[in-house]
């Protein structure tokens, strides 16, 4: 289920709308809820979508970035049980996604 929400949220995230991958009328769970209740997790959920998909575009490994993303939703995301935890990680890894490096040409 984590690894279903993971891959949504981010490939339909690059579309533009916050809520895009995540169904608001019913939402899975807790990171999910904040998400759709919070204006700032929102917010955060698109930075973190836009620096995935400029990451993508710089050429970085897609299964490595998918990997990190598996593992930092399971590690990092999924205890947030509060706006600010979930805001503060999404800023943490949008700026590790950010300095990942893409293919040398």
């Amino acid at each position: 289920m984590k690894f279903l929400f993971l891959a949504c949220f981010f490939v339909f995230s690059f579309g533009g709308g916050a809520h895009a991958a995540i169904n608001c009328s019913n939402p899975a769970g807790g990171v999910e809820r904040l998400i759709c209740t919070s204006s700032r997790a929102s917010v955060a959920q698109e930075d973190l979508a836009f620096s995935y998909n400029l990451a993508m575009r710089r050429g970085v490994d897609m299964k490595s970035l998918q990997q990190s993303q598996t593992d930092w939703y399971s590690n990092v995301l999924s205890r947030c049980n509060n706006v600010t935890c979930t805001v503060d990680a999404m800023a943490e890894r949008s700026a590790e996604i950010e300095n990942m490096d893409g293919k040398s040409d």
